[in-house]
């Protein structure tokens, strides 16, 4: 059973990566050169940039959050 929800993990995070990456590229690739040039953009990056999304995302959710000082239990520092 372990298995089964392991794979449905994998298969739905890679699924929305996916929609993810084409919703980038379909963004980016609808705006003019001139819109693009304005952002230091170029046709040719688009396609890196929506990896470069996915991989932020997917690093952003396996990273910790940090801790703050109003969850530390204490209102003053010791």
């Amino acid at each position: 059973m372990f298995a089964l929800q392991t794979l449905w993990v994998s298969l739905r995070t890679a699924v929305s990566e996916a929609v993810l990456r084409r919703r980038v590229m379909d963004e980016l690739a609808a705006l003019t050169d001139s819109d693009l040039s304005d952002m230091g953009i170029s046709r040719c990056d688009i396609r890196r940039i929506a990896h470069e999304t996915v991989e932020e995302r997917r690093t952003s959710r396996t990273r910790a959050p940090s801790r703050s000082p109003a969850l530390s239990g204490s209102a003053y520092p010791a």
